[in-house]
């Protein structure tokens, strides 16, 4: 038994730190476009955009803030419920009759929603960019 939960335990560590360095690598990617595709078609310099291309660029920027939030909002909700499950066993410690497994299936719900909708808001922000580059050089 003590094999299996060392094993189990090295897995979720695991499965953390891939999470973790996931987000990192979307939250660098967003912002670097959005900085960038910003700078490009606000500052001094600026392209003509027909109005649906600068449609698509709009619902891209705007896809790319969401994806950021999302993903911050996922890594707070991990953050509360490991707290919280970290004081369900501090509980259990000090009382053994207290149940420290507890009842956290709206939170793993809410994680996994928060982070497929930031994932999501990425693929749409970066590929409307893609797209908007795209039609920028077709009329150039």
């Amino acid at each position: 038994m003590a094999d299996s939960l060392e094993e189990f335990n090295k897995h979720q560590q695991d499965l953390t730190n891939r999470v973790t360095t996931f987000v990192q690598m979307l939250f660098v990617l967003s912002g670097g476009a959005l900085s960038i595709s910003i700078a490009v078609f606000t500052g001094p310099r600026s392209v003509s955009l027909s109005d649906h291309v600068a449609q698509v660029l709009s619902v891209s920027w705007w896809s790319l803030v969401a994806s950021v939030a999302l993903l911050c909002s996922m890594l707070a909700a991990i953050i509360l419920r490991d707290y919280f499950f970290g004081e369900r066993w501090r509980k259990y410690l000090d009382d053994p009759s207290v149940d420290p497994k507890g009842k956290q299936g709206w939170i793993e719900v809410l994680i996994i929603v928060l982070g497929l909708l930031g994932v999501l808001g990425f693929i749409i922000g970066f590929v409307g960019l893609a797209f908007v580059a795209t039609a920028l050089l077709k009329v150039a």
